[in-house]
């Protein structure tokens, strides 16, 4: 028993650590978006093979360069966005943000369908980030956002009902 006894008291340490930088990548990703430092998100919190998929459009963004062009989209379309973070969680190899998005559509919108003109309308919506950690940095992630909602409030579907 004694031999077991090191080796589980290393386990627990290591489990706290990565939990540790996980729970800090969680809190901080969208607070460090809000002030725009990308270099920053991408250098402390996303490895350079990171695989990134927004989900309502099926658009996937490998790599740091691509997952500064996932950001630099949000951006382009929505210089004023915010983001407010209402739930967040990690574990030791997921994490999970929920999140209120703000913001005017005052520039192009990147879909599938090709590009959204601007309409210069302000939209508020949710969306849920579901990350894959190792190493401490995010390795796999997906963006959930509810899109008709979204497309309604710029004003390009027309609402329900």
């Amino acid at each position: 028993m004694e031999r077991i006894d090191p080796l589980i008291k290393r386990l627990k340490k290591e489990v706290s650590v990565s939990l540790e930088e996980n729970t800090r990548i969680v809190q901080n990703i969208h607070p460090l978006w809000n002030k725009r430092e990308f270099d920053r998100i991408l250098s402390e919190m996303i490895a350079e093979d990171v695989e990134w998929t927004t989900v309502p459009t099926g658009q996937s963004f490998r790599g740091h360069e691509g997952f500064r062009q996932f950001m630099q989209g949000w951006v382009d379309a929505f210089p004023d966005s915010t983001t407010e973070d209402t739930t967040a969680y990690a574990g030791e190899e997921f994490g999970v943000t929920e999140f209120i998005g703000r913001g005017t559509h005052e520039g192009p919108l990147l879909s599938p369908a090709g590009e959204i003109e601007p309409t210069g309308r302000s939209v508020e919506f949710r969306l849920c980030e579901v990350y894959k950690f190792k190493d401490g940095k995010i390795v796999e992630g997906h963006t959930h956002f509810d899109s008709l909602g979204m497309m309604t409030q710029i004003g390009v579907v027309p609402p329900p009902g």
